[in-house]
């Protein structure tokens, strides 16, 4: 018989937890094939969540309570985890909101999913047959969208995931405890973003199993703006290989580089008394070999779908990609000169608004040349 845990952080759900408890019973006594636990970690609720619990642990010979400070959602759930981790004898955990916004019914779907093999089993409300009830706020909905999408882009997860931010959901034991759950640095919602990265990286089994998601009846939702600059903040600086991170990087090196366009043609032209077009010929080269090193050692350093890699090259394949990365800027520079010229003289537009948009031009195609050609093979 598997040992299940299920995980529930409450903060002020003295109006829900006891409806909750008794549904996740309800659920454990019909699987017979499960030994399930409760453990709730309460953040201190002044509203007395912690004495409800305490009355059913009258009831329910098998109710944990955890208490602890206040410190966030994501901070409950390592405090919770590590905690049964120590324990050492569980099989597997549910993670679940105290607001009965994820259905107990639906843990048997889960723990069916772990059973096939996956070791991270999410939840989801936006897979095909998950559904989210009509009465959930339009402005959470929107937040919740966008999180998954800026979540999406920010840390680099493929659309093989669609509920990134989703709270409901089943882990196997010996997976989580490959994870260093401390180094997630999470204490809001962005906790689950982090957690699914992390077995990302390790190369555990996703899988994705659909539910029906509920609005809350009673108590508010604890979504700050704290949590909201939190989120974006972690989920930016999670992956430094996520294409939003990589065209940030490219934008710095392609700043850098024109420092040293000006500078070489500078020393050239002003110490060197050097004629100009030469100058300014050599300059170009120069910050094109400037850039692609920077790009090489930094922009594009462990380029790779999860889980990262690295590999070492040869020196002609060092001298490949630089010759393919000089044919690419000195395309983008014609694409640029091309673009500013047909904008100031045909469209007279402003010729500073002429070169910005013509060098946000040359600055995409060479991105797209540097990811599709130049350092395409470390993807392979």
């Amino acid at each position: 018989m598997q040992k299940v845990l299920s995980i529930i952080p409450t903060y002020n759900e003295a109006a829900n937890i006891d409806r909750v408890i008794d549904a996740v019973e309800h659920v454990a006594a019909r699987m017979r094939s499960y030994d399930f636990s409760l453990l709730i970690v309460d953040d201190n609720s002044p509203d007395g969540t912690a004495k409800h619990v305490k009355v059913l642990q009258k009831q329910y010979d098998n109710i944990d309570l955890l208490s602890g400070q206040k410190s966030g959602l994501g901070r409950a759930y390592i405090r919770g985890l590590t905690y049964a981790l120590k324990l050492g004898e569980f099989d597997a955990f549910i993670m679940m909101d105290g607001d009965l916004s994820h259905n107990p019914a639906d843990i048997p779907t889960l723990l069916k999913a772990l059973s096939s093999g996956a070791d991270y089993v999410i939840g989801s409300r936006y897979t095909e047959g998950g559904a989210i009830s009509g009465n959930w706020p339009l402005s959470r909905k929107i937040n919740s969208r966008v999180a998954n999408f800026m979540a999406r882009k920010l840390v680099g997860i493929t659309d093989t995931v669609t509920d990134l931010t989703g709270g409901f959901k089943a882990i196997r034991a010996e997976a989580l405890a490959v994870i260093d759950l401390d180094s997630l640095n999470a204490s809001g919602y962005i906790f689950q973003v982090s957690l699914l990265h992390a077995f990302l990286l390790k190369g555990f089994r996703v899988q994705e199993v659909p539910i029906s998601f509920a609005n809350r009846q009673y108590g508010t939702s604890k979504l700050k703006m704290r949590d909201i600059i939190e989120f974006l903040y972690r989920a930016y600086k999670l992956n430094p290989n996520a294409p939003i991170q990589r065209f940030v990087r490219f934008g710095v090196v392609g700043a850098c580089g024109t420092i040293v366009n000006l500078a070489v043609l500078t020393l050239l032209v002003k110490l060197g008394h050097a004629e100009v077009l030469l100058s300014a010929a050599i300059a170009i080269e120069v910050s094109i070999i400037f850039n692609f090193f920077l790009n090489h050692y930094y922009t594009f350093k462990g380029y790779g779908s999860y889980p990262v890699r690295s590999r070492r090259e040869s020196f002609h394949t060092l001298l490949l990609k630089m010759g393919k990365f000089n044919i690419g800027a000195l395309g983008g520079a014609a694409i640029s000169f091309t673009m500013f010229t047909l904008l100031y003289k045909l469209a007279h537009l402003n010729y500073l608004l002429a070169d910005i948009i013509a060098i946000g031009v040359a600055m995409s195609w060479n991105y797209y040349v540097s990811t599709h050609f130049v350092w395409k093979a470390i993807d392979e």
